[in-house]
C-alpha cells in the first residue's frame, strides 16, 4: 500500500515538472515572437536564409504582392522616400516605400533603371534573365526613356550592346557605355602580329544629346594599355584558347559611369576633379579610374591602396555637395577573395578610407550591387545577388531593410519624396 502511494506521489511530481517547463517554453516563445530579436540575430538569420532564385513558374504569386518584407528598427530613421529597382527574373522594375508598399510597377526587364525628375524611366534593358527572352534579348543595344504610364517617349541605337549603366548629365545628355571589340590592327600594333587574333572585349563610353546625336566618346582600347588591367594582373595570352579565338578576353566591363559634381577639391585648385569629369569602374580591373573629359586621359585611381585591396567592385561615385562625406568617392566592394562585400568612402586626395561598412560573410553580393549616400547620412546598400536592400546611420547600424522577391535584383536607388511630381499622387494615396 506504502509502495502504491509513493509511486503515486513520484507521478504527481513527474507530471508537475513537465507542467512547470511547459509553461516556460510557452513564455519564452510569447516573448521571442513579440519582442524584436537583437540586430546581430536578425542579420545572422537573414544571411542564413538568403533564398536563391526562384524557379520561373513560382514567381506569379509573388508578382501579385503588394508588399515587400520592410523592417524599421525603432528609435532610428531611415531616409524618407522611394526606393527603385529592377528584378532579374520578372520583367518588371518596382517603385517601394519606406514601409515596403509596392506603389508603382513598370512591367519592363532592365539591367539599370534610373528615375528622371520628371517622372520618366531611363533604362538600359537586358538583366541576366531578360538576356535570355524575348523581347528583351533584341532591345539590348536599345537604350530608352520611358513614361510613367509605361509608354516609349524616346530610344537611341547604340552601335554595340548597351550593358550596366546609363545616367543623365547635367547639361541635359545622356552618358551610357557599350561593348566593342578591340580593332585587330590595333592589336597587332600594341602586342605583336600574334595575338591579332585575340579577341579583345572593349568598353565605350557615349553622350548622346536629347536628338540623338553623339556629342562624346571615349573608348577603353584608345586611352588605356592593352597590357593595363589595373589591380590584376592580365591572362596569359600566348594560351591557345586565346591565340584561337576560342576564349574571348573580357577586358575592362565598365559597370559604373558618374559625373562629377562640383566639389571642395577643384575649388582648391585639384583640376583632376573639375566638375563634368566622368569616374568609371572596370569591374575587372578592380579599380576606379577618374576620367579627364576634354583630354580622355585617366587622372586618378583608386584600387584600396592602404586597406585590403577592392575585389570587383560597383558604382564608383563623388558624394555630391550638401551630403555628409560630399567630395570623397563611395565604391561598393564586391569583395570576391574573401567573400564578404563592403562599402567604402575614400578621400579622393589621401585615398585613406575614412568610413566602411562591412558586416563579415553576412554581407556578401558577388556581382553587381550598389551604395548611396543619403541626405540624411545614412547609406543605402543593394545586395542585388540576394535581393536585400538595406539602409545603415554612420555607425554602421542598420535601421531599414527591404526584401521584395526571392531572386536577384538591380542595384536600388533611393530618391527623395519631393524628387518627381507624381511622388505627390503617391503620397496622398499613403496618407488616405
Amino acid at each position: 500500500m506504502k509502495s502504491d502511494r509513493k509511486n503515486f506521489l513520484e507521478i504527481l511530481l513527474l507530471l508537475g515538472a513537465v507542467a512547470v517547463l511547459t509553461f516556460l517554453v510557452q513564455q519564452q516563445e510569447g516573448r521571442s515572437v513579440g519582442e524584436r530579436e537583437p540586430l546581430a540575430s536578425v542579420s545572422e538569420s537573414r544571411a542564413k536564409q538568403a533564398p536563391p532564385a526562384s524557379p520561373e513558374g513560382g514567381l506569379e504569386q509573388e508578382k501579385k504582392k503588394t508588399k515587400g518584407v520592410a523592417e524599421r528598427i525603432p528609435a532610428d530613421a531611415p531616409f524618407e522616400g522611394y526606393t527603385l529597382y529592377a528584378t532579374s527574373g520578372t520583367a518588371e522594375v518596382l517603385l517601394t516605400n519606406t514601409s515596403g508598399d509596392f506603389v508603382k510597377r513598370w512591367e519592363i526587364d532592365a539591367d539599370r533603371a534610373r528615375l528622371l525628375p520628371n517622372g520618366d524611366l531611363l533604362v538600359v534593358h537586358g538583366s541576366k534573365w531578360g538576356l535570355q527572352r524575348e523581347p528583351w534579348a533584341s532591345l539590348r543595344s536599345v537604350i530608352r526613356k520611358y513614361r510613367w504610364d509605361g509608354s516609349i517617349v524616346w530610344e537611341h541605337e547604340l552601335p554595340g550592346e548597351a550593358h550596366h549603366d546609363i545616367v543623365p548629365l547635367a547639361n541635359g545628355n545622356i552618358l551610357a557605355v557599350y561593348l566593342t571589340r578591340v580593332p585587330k590592327a590595333l592589336i597587332r600594333e600594341k602586342l605583336g602580329k600574334q595575338f591579332e587574333r585575340v579577341h579583345i572585349r572593349s568598353d565605350v563610353l557615349v553622350e548622346i544629346s536629347p536628338a540623338g546625336e553623339e556629342v562624346w566618346r571615349w573608348a577603353s582600347h584608345e586611352h588605356l594599355s592593352l597590357r593595363d588591367c589595373g589591380a590584376r594582373s592580365c591572362p596569359d595570352l600566348s594560351k591557345e584558347e586565346f591565340l584561337s579565338g576560342k576564349r574571348r578576353f573580357d577586358w575592362t566591363h565598365i559597370n559604373t559611369v558618374r559625373e562629377l559634381p562640383q566639389n571642395q577639391w577643384v575649388e582648391s585648385g585639384d583640376a583632376r576633379f573639375a566638375p563634368g569629369n566622368i569616374l568609371i569602374f572596370p569591374r575587372n580591373f578592380w579599380s576606379a579610374l577618374l576620367i579627364d573629359k576634354p583630354t580622355g586621359e585617366v587622372v586618378w585611381r583608386y584600387h584600396g591602396e592602404g586597406e585590403r585591396g577592392i575585389s570587383g567592385g560597383h558604382e564608383s561615385y563623388m558624394i555630391p555637395p550638401g551630403y555628409p562625406g560630399a567630395g570623397n568617392i563611395l565604391i561598393f566592394d564586391n569583395g570576391r577573395i574573401h567573400e564578404q562585400s563592403r562599402v567604402l568612402e575614400v578621400h579622393p586626395l589621401t585615398k585613406q578610407v575614412v568610413w566602411s561598412y562591412a558586416d563579415g560573410p553576412r554581407f556578401f553580393s558577388r556581382v553587381a550591387g550598389a551604395a548611396q549616400r543619403l541626405p540624411n547620412g545614412n547609406t543605402l546598400i543593394s545586395e542585388d545577388t540576394s535581393g536585400r536592400i538595406f539602409e545603415v546611420n554612420s555607425a554602421g547600424k542598420e535601421v531599414w531593410s527591404h526584401h521584395a522577391y526571392k531572386i536577384r535584383i538591380n542595384r536600388a536607388h533611393r530618391y527623395p519624396p519631393d524628387y518627381a511630381p507624381q511622388f505627390a499622387a503617391l503620397s496622398a494615396n499613403e496618407d488616405g
